[in-house]
């Protein structure tokens, strides 16, 4: 067996035990993180889709997180819809609202982009919070339900939850890697990313991939904010707010910008140590964290995925660069 086919083997492995983890440890807390750290990963990982491969950088992508939040907890409180049906309905009302997004961002790049996509966060945040007949207002909205068919008892439904959302979280880190890596999208998105005039001029259509991006992107955010509705039972303003969007900027950043992957794993583990170190105190925990980013951006600067790798006798870095991939 190759080396390769070992150490794939290996991370096959370790990513399954470290799925089984929560279930062997069947701890209320240990349940509880793991659940939302799986929200936030496929949130990191939206937002990679979006602004790791493309260069479209967004700094108002909690917004779709809320709008697909808000969504889900309206439709079922509202007109009674299961959630599997809140969950579908999050993930294209947001698609399209990122369709929507992404046609004024076609002619914008850098600063301007991020701040179309920061104004668009505060919209949504604002809306939010004066619209109290829909969404509660301030005070957000509860008492709508929590997933489909979960068992009464209080850790069997927290056990049920746990693979109900890896499943999809992983499910959707499957269909983003998949676009990124076995179709002409991961090529173009580098490209566009790299040199968004140049690669035009080698016919590669700028606005489909850009809109594709957007839409894209926004839809898993939205199902990302339809299972945060459904597990915390509470949705809030705040779900939707700059801190948010600044939170998954940081996961992204530590896992490693422009993997998929690397934001996904990084959300992970950057959750993980924020609530397990809450015993230490919310502030110093904090501290932690900080210090634990700083370390990274310094010593691994693309992050966990910039880790080199010995693949096929040579080291190649995780996140090879965009030119290579388009030629």
């Amino acid at each position: 067996m190759s080396g390769l086919r070992v150490r794939t083997l290996a991370i096959a492995v370790l990513a399954a035990a470290g799925l089984a983890a929560p279930l062997v440890w069947s701890h209320p807390f240990v349940l509880h993180v793991a659940i939302q750290a799986l929200i936030w990963a496929l949130f990191a990982a939206s937002w990679d889709l979006l602004s790791g491969y493309t260069g479209q950088v967004s700094f108002g992508h909690a917004g779709f997180f809320s709008i697909g939040a808000y969504t889900a907890a309206i439709l079922t409180k509202v007109a009674g819809l299961s959630s599997w049906l809140g969950m579908t309905a999050a993930l294209l009302l947001c698609a399209l609202v990122g369709l929507c997004v992404g046609f004024p961002a076609l002619r914008l790049r850098g600063h301007y982009l991020a701040l179309v996509t920061l104004g668009f966060g505060e919209i949504v945040q604002l809306i939010a919070t004066n619209c109290e007949n829909l969404t509660g207002g301030p005070f957000g909205m509860h008492d709508y339900g929590t997933f489909t068919g979960l068992p009464s008892d209080p850790l069997a439904q927290r056990q049920d939850a746990y693979v109900l959302v890896a499943a999809i979280a992983l499910a959707g880190l499957a269909i983003m890697l998949t676009l990124t890596r076995r179709t002409n999208a991961g090529p173009a998105f580098r490209a566009i990313r790299e040199d968004q005039i140049l690669a035009g001029s080698l016919g590669i259509d700028t606005t489909y991939y850009k809109l594709l991006a957007f839409t894209l992107s926004a839809g898993f955010a939205g199902l990302a904010g339809a299972l945060y509705a459904y597990y915390i039972q509470l949705v809030s303003p705040t779900v939707g707010s700059a801190a948010a969007s600044a939170l998954v900027i940081g996961m992204a950043v530590f896992g490693g910008i422009g993997t998929i992957w690397g934001p996904f794993l990084g959300a992970l583990l950057l959750y993980s140590i924020t609530e397990g170190l809450r015993f230490i105190g919310v502030v110093y925990n904090l501290i932690a964290v900080g210090a634990v980013m700083v370390v990274f951006v310094i010593f691994v600067p693309r992050g966990l995925a910039g880790i080199r790798l010995h693949r096929r006798g040579r080291q190649q870095r995780a996140d090879r660069p965009a030119a290579d991939a388009a030629s």
